[in-house]
């Protein structure tokens, strides 16, 4: 199961998308898919002692200011907590797209697995701006405008998946314009995310081709040399 390692952390994320856009989702659903796919996340992609450290701290500080919202905590540090929750995110998640790209240019041959991992990376890569859009929407009110059918999400519950939908299409610069970033900080990074998507995608593809290239070229240089033994 090791070996598809990066196959269940995709079909994690997948579910959290899927959980994130029903109609009828729950909070205690989407944050259950939330720590279960930062429990994935560190299980898959941090492998080195040190890594293991920054990132444990990093997600376990994320997760218990997740859960902590469902204790009696006082209106007015709501928002901080929030704000911190995001910014924690920011850097497990961040962290998690540094290393599972370190892996891939240090490999000396890729995998369909590590394939699929440069997938995960991606996702993780809209996880890391749509928390960074849901922070600035707590510390900038009215930084975005949403659509009427948009709404319901604007809320504290909904606010992850607006973000989620939000962070993905401004990464592969498709862009409805059903939610749409006003003032700044939310424009910089709304550009800053498309730059980011461009070019994660350039140099992931050159990446794979340049590891798969060698290993075409080999094989076909070792093809004749078997079709003289044969004979």
């Amino acid at each position: 199961m090791w070996k598809r390692k990066y196959l269940i952390l995709i079909l994690t994320l997948v579910g959290l998308l899927a959980v994130e856009s029903s109609t009828k989702r729950s909070a205690v659903a989407s944050d259950f898919f939330i720590t279960l796919v930062s429990l994935i996340v560190f299980l898959v992609v941090f492998k080195r002692g040190r890594e293991r450290t920054v990132a444990f701290a990093a997600a376990a500080a994320a997760l218990v200011l997740i859960w902590a919202r469902y204790l009696p905590i006082p209106v007015e540090s709501q928002p901080l907590f929030e704000v911190a929750n995001h910014l924690l995110q920011v850097a497990f998640f961040g962290f998690a797209v540094v290393v599972i790209l370190r892996n891939i240019f240090e490999a000396a041959a890729v995998t369909g697995d590590e394939v699929l991992g440069t997938v995960c990376g991606y996702l993780l890569g809209a996880a890391v701006w749509a928390n960074l859009y849901a922070a600035t929407a707590i510390l900038v009110p009215d930084s975005f405008t949403v659509s009427a059918d948009l709404k319901e999400l604007s809320g504290e519950h909904g606010r992850t998946a607006l973000f989620n939908y939000f962070s993905v299409m401004t990464l592969t610069t498709v862009g409805y314009g059903d939610i749409t970033p006003v003032r700044p900080p939310a424009t910089a990074l709304a550009m800053l995310e498309a730059i980011f998507g461009q070019f994660y995608i350039a140099v992931v593809v050159a990446e794979l081709v340049g590891l798969r290239l060698p290993r075409r070229q080999s094989r076909q240089a070792a093809s004749p040399e078997v079709k003289s033994n044969g004979r």
